[in-house]
């Protein structure tokens, strides 16, 4: 327990100086901790989730959040990559441009990385697109590579908690290490920091988004596709409804929803949507994301 408090004591110290002053390794060490700890709480399994009764967020402007699953355990396979030599002309040819006058879909997927990530990526990829990943702390070290190439193929990561717990049932000690530890953890295996945040289960209210203190991103279309794991179900939910500002809510961790994307993003390019992240559909709408307040859609 000494060990506990004087790591927290340390993560404390490191908080109120609003920079990252610690060395990587202690960094590590005390996340290794935090890790730990958190995962004395995991998540159960699908079937005991689909089972809890979770509360309602007052005042939400569309259909109430509906559950979401927890990652899958699985070992992300390592793939070597081969060296290819892209010239200035190709670079220039596959170069993203967006046009704020015409549509725009921010497509978003929770509770990874996962082994399917990687299959959503290229198809991605392929159509000259980008999506919002929005993570997992407990996952980021299993497929550390996969988040890097969400990174550098310019796609966002947005913050989804540690290990998917409900974060209005939770101490504010623990929500500091939910959100924050979910940030170190990202930022050490790749460098970057997350922006944006998803509560677990879309559930929160205007105290918590205070004290989360990142823009709190939910959506617009919800494909339900962790209780469906229907392909066909998946596609009709973003195709039969989807229109300029939607943000579209789905989950890399399924099979289903993978080989859905494989139909849902090249059909969205065909009708004219440039697929975006989160932050450029709010720069290209002139809306700027704020601290505490939460979006569900960014319409004209």
């Amino acid at each position: 327990m000494l060990c506990i408090g004087y790591m927290i004591q340390i993560y404390g110290l490191y908080y109120k100086e609003g920079g990252y002053i610690l060395t990587k390794k202690v960094l590590a060490v005390s996340l290794a901790l935090l890790m730990s700890l958190l995962n004395m709480g995991t998540f159960t399994n699908v079937e005991a989730r689909e089972k809890e009764v979770l509360p309602v967020e007052e005042n939400v402007q569309y259909t109430p959040p509906q559950e979401e699953t927890p990652a899958e355990e699985a070992s992300a396979e390592e793939v070597p990559a081969e060296a290819v030599e892209v010239t200035y002309e190709e670079q220039e040819v596959n170069k993203r441009v967006i046009d704020p006058t015409k549509p725009m879909v921010a497509l978003t997927f929770d509770d990874g990385p996962s082994k399917y990530t990687a299959e959503i990526l290229k198809v991605l990829k392929e159509n000259n697109s980008v999506a919002t990943f929005f993570v997992l702390g407990s996952e980021v070290n299993k497929y550390k590579d996969v988040l890097n190439q969400v990174i550098a193929e310019g796609n966002e990561i947005g913050n989804h908690s540690y290990n998917h717990k409900n974060l209005k049932t939770i101490t504010d000690e623990e929500l500091y290490k939910q959100v924050q530890g979910t940030d170190d953890l990202v930022y050490i295996a790749s460098g970057y920091t997350p922006k944006v945040m998803r509560p677990p289960y879309g559930i929160s209210d205007a105290e918590l988004n205070k004290k989360i203190n990142k823009p709190i991103v939910k959506w617009s279309i919800d494909t339900l596709d962790w209780k469906n794991r229907d392909t066909d179900k998946v596609v009709a939910a973003v195709l039969n409804d989807v229109k300029d500002g939607d943000i579209v809510l789905m989950h890399d961790l399924y099979d289903s929803t993978a080989q859905a994307a494989k139909i849902i993003i090249p059909k969205l390019v065909e009708q004219g949507y440039q697929l975006v992240t989160v932050s450029e559909m709010s720069e290209y709408r002139d809306v700027t994301l704020t601290q505490g307040q939460q979006y569900y859609s960014m319409y004209k």
